[in-house]
């Protein structure tokens, strides 16, 4: 524990190639779990969920890499909910998987309509926010921000690919405020961007 200015740093995990389970390889994203535990998304070089206690110890992990239930391949968005269940932005697997707190697969959402989530957020209203940031193919741009119910209905979808007000390029990260207004960052485009309901 290492403490700048009025903030404490607790190293969670060392970083580089992982030749224990406390390591991480390029972790891609956070969450927070009730009990104040911490889930990483170790995504980039593994294909698993890291859970750290709050003074970071290590408690468990689980996935590994594949396409099967519970398999990962590039999570890279995480969060969890207000009943504790963790949410996996499974990107090359173009899917959003569903666990327990404890790491037990509970369900997948994958369709045409949901594309390739890179960011996930747990909004306000009991609705799960994702960023469809595209398959990266020229001919085929996409770049949605999409509202899901909790059991994995789209219930709201908006924006396209492009660079202009409103348009996604590259969607990459994604935060609902505490208001309802969604932000949605781009690797390409126009940076920041904040969205709010009209109706």
């Amino acid at each position: 524990m290492k403490g700048i200015g009025a903030w404490i740093i607790v190293l969670l995990a060392d970083i580089g190639c992982a030749t224990s389970p406390e390591q991480l390889d390029r972790p891609t994203n956070v969450a927070f779990g009730l009990d104040g535990d911490i889930y990483v998304a170790d995504g980039y070089n593994h294909a698993r969920i890291a859970r750290f206690s709050e003074d970071g110890r290590f408690v468990m992990e689980w996935g590994e890499r594949g396409f099967g239930p519970g398999q990962l391949d590039t999570p890279h968005g995480i969060v969890t909910d207000d009943e504790g269940r963790v949410y996996v932005a499974d990107r090359e697997n173009a899917r959003v998987q569903v666990f327990s707190a404890n790491g037990h697969y509970l369900a997948q959402w994958k369709s045409a309509a949901l594309g390739r989530p890179w960011a996930i957020a747990f909004g306000p209203d009991r609705h799960i926010y994702v960023v469809d940031g595209g398959d990266q193919d020229p001919e085929r741009p996409r770049g949605h921000v999409l509202r899901i119910s909790l059991d994995g209905k789209i219930v709201d979808r908006w924006s396209t690919s492009g660079d202009g007000p409103g348009e996604i390029d590259w969607g990459h990260g994604i935060a609902v405020g505490h208001d309802g207004s969604v932000y949605v960052t781009s690797l390409r485009g126009r940076g920041v961007q904040k969205f709010r309901r009209t109706k």
